[in-house]
């Protein structure tokens, strides 16, 4: 009967010990759905203060009429002096999003605006580019803080 009894007390504290650690894992469980968090896959937050530069990159042009995507900078919209890929992760490659940087000073909490560049529209080339994406409807895509910058659709 000895035997036995060292069996029930050890099938006791086993189970007492199981119990603990599914007690502990539930408690673990509850502090971290109290703790409030916010994360979506490939987006880091950034908080800026007065006067922090807010960057803008360039991503392409669409339209709904063609559907051919054209790289942002196939028209002669204003360039920084060193046009670099600005992707930041694998979603963004897959998709196939040319995203570059631009030369927009965007500055948090400010509204100071100056003229950025001027390019000359003539006849021959680049009036008739701009015309003719106008003509085929179509829209800039910029990006603003990793978030898609809209435009008004009338």
């Amino acid at each position: 009967s000895e035997p036995l009894g060292r069996s029930v007390a050890q099938d006791a504290m086993a189970g007492s010990r199981q119990a603990a650690r599914a007690l502990l894992a539930l408690s673990a469980l509850l502090a971290i759905a109290r703790v409030p968090a916010f994360y979506l896959p490939g987006v880091a937050p950034k908080e800026y203060m007065e006067g922090d530069r807010v960057e803008i990159k360039v991503n392409k042009l669409t339209s709904t009429v063609t559907q051919l995507p054209y790289d942002y900078y196939s028209l002669p919209f204003c360039k920084p002096k060193k046009v670099m890929n600005a992707v930041e992760n694998l979603g963004e490659v897959l998709h196939g999003s040319v995203i570059h940087n631009s030369p927009y000073d965007i500055f948090f909490g400010t509204s100071n605006f100056k003229v950025l560049c001027k390019v000359e529209m003539d006849q021959d080339n680049n009036g008739v580019k701009f015309a003719k994406k106008v003509k085929e409807d179509y829209r800039v895509q910029l990006i603003m803080d990793n978030l898609p910058a809209a435009t008004k659709m009338i």
